[in-house]
């Protein structure tokens, strides 16, 4: 189950709709986006994208159907208020609109909160209390599966704005109530512009799921991610200087980014957990392959040419990683005969398919020793091919535990994964 609105109706022409989207998304601080037919407002980091497509109408002054939508689950009723504010803005004609929330009729704020925000929030407590009872290790909710997945802590749960245990969920849903959880849960709480409580709660998102706790001299990405992270706090305590904030999380990335600190005084945000997904280990997936690797790690496609490269992943004086993945036209994957020279070769059965790896010397680099770990991993039809390249001998050790760490997932797992995280928003 999901929160948000979807629409109809017409536009005489799209470049006076695309006109009008990207001015508003400039003068409210939105990111647009187009296509050839279609384009889409995102309004904040977590979802919270208007989608509008356009196609013309028959006849020779036919004018242009348009639909969209917007879902507002997990960003926040914040979010949905601004999302309909801004469909109001575009002149669409004979606009209808489907709001499950019936906020774009009623435009009650307080309402939609009692009636769709709260009971949606309670209701994925309870459903993570119950899959927690059970025996379930950790579990997501609102995780997008096409990224990362942060390792297990048995009896928590997974969230962009951070790792929560189920019992801290259900403690402050009983005791302080959901509108205390709310405050946590949802980047865009309250109504109109983003004010202290946004900019605290982005912060988090971004400690927790984008930041990967490197130096900013690393990359321009750490550097971007280690200024936002301090910009955002900063001006949430400009804000609101009685709001509590991560101060110990703030220092952090402060002494990463060289920064001298520069929050005033004022209350430190309770954890149950600091900040950082991407301090543990975290798995990648490429197509049905999962690949550990720590969470220091930056990710990057590799061009080799037209048409061709690989996924790669580094990180400074650290082994580098690539991964290239193939698929059979006919009949499954098998070894190929490229690893069978190769020191030490291990060849194991993983769920879902099989992987072998192997290592050899390769040509000094700058009078400096070089090897690599050389690995296949196959799964149906599917072969993945995997190299490490590393300078210290003692690497190799590691190397081969985060190749047994490998996993695959089949079609099947896939959907059921699908399905559990459908049904943790139902």
């Amino acid at each position: 189950m999901s929160i948000g609105f979807s629409f109809t109706g017409r536009v005489k022409k799209p470049e006076r709709l695309l006109s009008a989207a990207k001015e508003l998304a400039d003068q409210r601080g939105y990111q647009m986006s187009q296509w050839e037919n279609g384009l889409g407002v995102q309004l904040c980091p977590i979802g919270g994208n208007l989608s509008i497509i356009w196609k013309k109408e028959g006849g020779f002054l036919g004018q242009w159907a348009v639909e969209g939508s917007c879902v507002s689950t997990p960003a926040g009723p914040g979010l949905h208020q601004a999302a309909v504010e801004l469909l109001d803005s575009l002149d669409i004609q004979k606009l209808q609109v489907e709001d499950e929330t019936e906020y774009y009729q009623h435009r009650d704020f307080q309402r939609m909160l009692r009636e769709h925000f709260y009971p949606w929030l309670a209701t994925l407590v309870r459903i993570a209390d119950d899959e927690i009872q059970k025996g379930t290790a950790s579990m997501c909710l609102c995780w997008d599966l096409d990224q990362y997945m942060p390792e297990d802590v048995p009896g928590t749960v997974i969230t962009p704005m951070g790792r929560f245990s189920a019992q801290w969920l259900k403690t402050v849903l009983e005791e302080e109530g959901v509108e205390a959880l709310a405050e946590r849960f949802f980047l865009w709480y309250h109504p109109g512009a983003w004010d202290a409580l946004f900019r605290r709660n982005l912060a988090l998102n971004q400690l927790w799921e984008g930041c990967s706790f490197a130096p900013s001299s690393r990359s321009e990405e750490d550097a971007g991610m280690n200024r936002a992270i301090c910009d955002n706090l900063e001006q949430a305590a400009e804000l609101d200087p009685a709001l509590p904030l991560p101060r110990q999380a703030y220092a952090e990335v402060c002494a990463l980014a060289g920064r001298a600190p520069a929050l005033p005084d004022g209350p430190e945000l309770e954890l149950e957990f600091q900040p950082g997904f991407r301090k543990g280990m975290v798995a990648y997936p490429i197509g049905p392959l999962r690949l550990t690797l720590p969470g220091i790690y930056l990710f990057e496609w590799e061009e080799w040419g037209e048409n061709s490269g690989c996924h790669k992943w580094w990180n400074e004086s650290s082994p580098i990683w690539r991964v290239s993945g193939y698929k059979m036209r006919e009949g499954n994957a098998a070894f190929t005969p490229v690893l069978r020279e190769d020191k030490d070769r291990k060849e194991l059965e993983i769920k879902g398919g099989a992987l072998c790896y192997g290592w050899r010397e390769l040509p000094e680099e700058d009078g400096q020793p070089l090897y690599q770990v050389r690995g296949e991993v196959i799964s149906g039809p599917s072969l993945f091919l995997i190299t490490v390249t590393y300078q210290d001998p003692g690497q190799r050790e590691e190397i081969g535990a985060l190749f047994e760490k490998i996993t695959v997932v089949t079609q099947d797992m896939e959907k059921h994964a699908i399905q559990a995280n459908q049904d943790e928003e139902d």
